[in-house]
C-alpha cells in the first residue's frame, strides 16, 4: 500500500441523520472531491447486499466559493438513489480515486424501511366496532411482493383469510403493481370472541411479513369456546421493563488502533456471534476498527442492537480488500474456531495482507464432528484427508486441517482451560471468558402480577432455559424435561419456560406427558428480548455432566443466568468446577433428572438457601463476567503478537 499514490478526499453526506430510506427507496445527497483533481470522483454507497452508484456533478457554487483552489468544487454535488432490502445496513460511502481504487470516506448506519402493506376493510364496515360474529371482507397487497398468506388479527385472535379475489378497481388505481388485481380477501371463518383493533398480517413471497392497521375494532364478548364472564377488556399485565443497566464510563482510547477482522462460521443469529459482537463493540469503543464476516444471512445483523462494527459476508471479504476505512488490511484476523469455512477465508486474507491470525476455541471440535457424523472421534482421526474432505461440512472442523491451522496461528484464545489440550506446544494462548450484555442483562425483580396469571397452582416454581437442542445436548435436555415431569408427579408444581429451536427429536414418547408442564415460546431472534422473560423464573438450570462435550465448553447462557440474580443449578463441569457449591451456585456431580429434581425440591423448601444463592449468583456475575474486561484482555493479547 505504501507504494501507491495518496489522494486527499474531501466529502460529506448532507442528508439528515440518522439516515432513513422510506418504503425501501434510498435518496441521499452530499458532495465529494479529490484534492487537486479537475473532476469530481465517482461515488457509490456499498453495503453487504448491494451497491448504489451516485449521480454526480451537481452544481455546488457554495463549495466553489469555499474551495476556490479546487477546480472540481463547483460540480462535486451528488445524489444517490435506488432500492435496498429492508433492514439496518452499515453503509460505506466510497469515492473512486484517479488510479481506480475505491476509498471509503464515510461509514454510517442506514435504516431501510419496507414498502408498506396497503389494505382496507369493506365489510361489515370500514370503521367502527364489530360486535357480531360475521365474515370480514376487504383488500390487501404489498406493491413489490406477492402475498402468499393473509390473516386478520385482533386481541388474542388470528383468523386466516382467503386472498386472491379479483379487484379490478384496485388494478386501475395502482397500475404499477401487478398484485393489486387479485388483492381481495375474505376471512375463512366468522369472527371469534375477542376485543381489540383489527390488523392484517401478510406473509410475502420473499419470506418476510408485513402488518397493516385498519380503522375497524372488534368487541365480541363470547363464543362457543369462551365463557360470557371472560373479560376481554381487562387491563394488560406487563412483564418487567427491559431497562438499560448501569452504564460504565467510556473506556480509555488505545494509543495504537488496530484493524480487527472477526471471521465466524455461522450467521449473526448464532451464540458465537453474540460473543464476537460484544468484543467487537468494546474494542471499537477504544478506537480499534472492527469488522465481522459471516458466511450467510447478513440480514441477521439486525438482531444486534446498535452494532459498532461493520458486518459483511465472507464473499465480500474474499473479493474486496477495502474492508476497513483506512484502506489497510486487518492487523489481526480473529478466526472464530477452526471450522472449514473460517479456515479457508482466514488463510486467503492472511496471504493477501500478512495479518496476524488468532484462532478462538470454544468447543471440542473433534467431538462435535463425531456427534454430527455418528462416528467415534478416534475413528475419524484415522481417515485420510481425502476421505475426510468428503465427510466434513464447511461449518465443522476437519481434524487434520484444523490441527495444521492451529499450528500456523500466531496465537490462540480459548473459552475454558481444558481447551489448551488442543493448542500446539509453544503457541501463545489466552483464556477469554464470555459475559452477558450489561445493556440488558442484570438483576431484575420477579414480575409477581404476571406470575399470578402464569402460575397454575399455589406454590408454583418456574424454571427457565433458553437455547437450541441439537445432537450434542439432546440427552441432557431430555433429563431436564424428565426432572420437570417427576417433580410434578411428586406433587411439586413446576413449570419450565423454554425458548429455542429443536433440530432433533429428544423427547419421543415423553413429549406428551411433559407438555402440560412446559411453556415453549420458540426461537427469539432478538437476544435483548430475553431478560423480561427470564425474570419470570425462580431458578435457572443447566443440565449435563462431565464428558467430552461439556468439559471443553462454556455455555453462553450461564453468565446471563448469573446476571439475573437467581439460583443457578449446574453440573460439575466447565464453570461448575470453579464456582462454590452453596455459595455461588448449586453444583451437582450429575445434573440429570434425579439430581435436578432433588436440587429444585431443596430450593423450594429452603427459602434461606434460595436467597443465599440468588445473592451469590449476582455477586459472582459482577466479579467475573464483563465484556469490557474480556476485551481489554484480548487487546493486550493482540499487542503481544504484533511487532513493536
Amino acid at each position: 500500500m505504501s507504494g501507491q499514490p495518496q489522494f486527499l478526499v474531501r466529502a460529506e453526506i448532507e442528508s439528515p441523520r440518522p439516515l432513513r430510506a422510506r418504503d425501501g427507496l434510498v435518496s441521499l445527497a452530499g458532495w465529494c472531491l479529490a484534492a487537486g483533481q479537475p473532476e469530481a470522483p465517482a461515488v457509490r454507497l456499498a453495503t453487504g447486499t448491494a451497491c448504489l452508484e451516485a449521480t454526480l456533478h451537481r452544481p455546488r457554487p457554495d463549495l466553489a466559493a469555499q474551495h476556490p483552489r479546487e477546480p472540481a468544487a463547483g460540480r462535486c454535488g451528488f445524489v444517490i438513489e435506488g432500492r435496498l432490502p429492508a433492514g439496518v445496513h452499515l453503509a460505506r460511502f466510497e469515492a473512486r480515486l484517479p488510479d481506480g481504487r475505491w476509498q471509503v470516506f464515510k461509514t454510517l448506519t442506514l435504516a431501510v424501511e419496507a414498502t408498506p402493506l396497503l389494505a382496507g376493510i369493506d365489510a361489515p364496515a370500514a370503521t367502527g366496532t364489530v360486535t357480531k360474529r360475521v365474515h370480514v371482507e376487504g383488500w390487501a397487497f404489498q406493491p413489490d411482493h406477492l402475498g402468499c398468506e393473509l390473516s386478520l388479527r385482533y386481541g388474542h385472535q388470528e383468523i386466516p383469510c382467503d386472498l386472491g379475489r379479483p379487484r379490478p378497481d384496485l388494478a386501475r388505481q395502482h397500475p404499477a403493481s401487478p398484485h393489486a388485481a387479485l388483492a381481495g380477501f375474505k376471512s375463512r371463518v366468522i369472527l371469534s370472541a375477542g376485543r381489540g383493533p383489527v390488523r392484517l398480517k401478510a406473509r410475502l413471497g420473499d419470506g418476510s411479513t408485513a402488518i397493516a392497521r385498519t380503522l375497524l375494532q372488534v368487541d365480541i364478548r363470547t363464543d362457543e369456546n369462551h365463557p360470557v364472564d371472560l373479560d376481554f377488556s381487562a387491563p394488560r399485565v406487563p412483564l418487567v421493563a427491559n431497562r438499560r443497566m448501569v452504564t460504565a464510563p467510556a473506556p480509555a482510547r488505545s494509543p495504537r488502533p488496530l484493524n480487527v477482522l472477526f471471521v465466524l462460521p455461522g450467521s449473526f443469529a448464532s451464540n458465537s456471534a453474540l460473543h464476537a459482537a460484544a468484543l467487537a463493540n468494546e474494542l471499537t469503543a477504544t478506537g480499534h476498527a472492527c469488522a465481522i464476516a459471516v458466511p450467510h444471512d447478513l440480514e441477521t445483523l439486525s438482531h444486534h442492537p446498535s452494532p459498532a462494527f461493520r458486518g459483511l459476508l465472507h464473499a465480500d471479504v474474499a473479493r474486496d480488500s477495502n474492508v476497513f476505512a483506512d484502506g489497510r488490511g486487518p492487523d489481526i484476523i480473529q478466526a472464530w474456531t477452526t471450522r472449514e469455512n473460517v479456515r479457508r477465508l482466514t488463510e486467503d486474507v492472511r496471504a493477501r495482507h500478512g495479518s496476524r491470525v488468532v484462532v478462538h476455541l470454544e468447543d471440542n471440535e473433534q467431538e462435535l464432528l463425531a456427534l454430527f457424523l455418528a462416528r467415534p472421534a478416534a475413528e475419524l482421526a484415522q481417515l485420510t484427508p481425502a476421505e475426510l474432505d468428503r465427510l466434513v461440512p464447511a461449518d465443522l472442523s476437519h481434524p487434520h486441517r484444523a490441527r495444521d491451522f492451529l499450528a500456523q496461528a500466531d496465537g490462540v484464545t480459548h473459552i475454558t482451560g481444558r481447551l489448551t489440550e488442543f493448542i500446539p506446544s509453544g503457541r501463545p494462548h489466552q483464556l477469554l471468558w464470555p459475559a452477558a450484555d450489561a445493556r440488558c442483562f442484570g438483576p431484575l425483580p420477579r414480575p409477581d402480577a404476571f406470575r399470578r396469571l402464569l402460575d397454575r397452582r399455589p406454590g408454583e416454581t418456574v424454571l427457565f432455559y433458553h437455547g437450541n437442542v441439537h445432537a450434542a445436548n439432546a440427552a441432557e435436555m431430555r433429563e431436564l424435561y424428565l426432572a420437570v415431569l417427576r417433580l410434578n408427579q411428586a406433587g411439586e408444581p413446576v413449570t419450565l419456560i423454554r425458548t429455542g429451536r429443536d433440530s432433533v427429536d429428544f423427547l419421543g414418547p415423553l413429549a406428551a406427558e411433559v407438555a402440560p408442564h412446559v411453556l415453549s415460546l420458540g426461537q427469539l431472534l432478538h437476544h435483548p428480548h430475553l431478560p423480561p422473560l427470564m425474570a419470570l423464573a425462580d431458578i435457572f438450570v443447566q443440565p449435563g455432566q462431565s464428558d467430552a462435550f461439556n468439559d471443553y465448553r462454556f455455555p453462553s447462557k450461564l453468565p446471563e443466568f448469573f446476571a439475573l440474580g437467581r439460583p443457578v443449578i449446574l453440573p460439575r463441569t466447565n464453570l461448575g468446577t470453579l464456582v462454590r457449591h452453596g455459595v455461588d451456585a448449586y453444583v451437582l456431580d450429575r445434573a440429570d433428572a434425579a439430581g435436578i429434581a432433588a436440587a429444585v425440591g431443596e430450593l423450594r423448601r429452603d427459602p434461606a438457601l434460595h436467597e443465599r444463592l440468588s445473592t451469590g449468583a449476582r455477586t459472582y456475575a459482577e466479579q467475573h463476567f464483563s465484556w469490557r474486561r474480556s476485551a481489554e484482555t484480548l487487546a493486550g493479547f493482540y499487542r503481544q503478537l504484533l511487532p513493536v
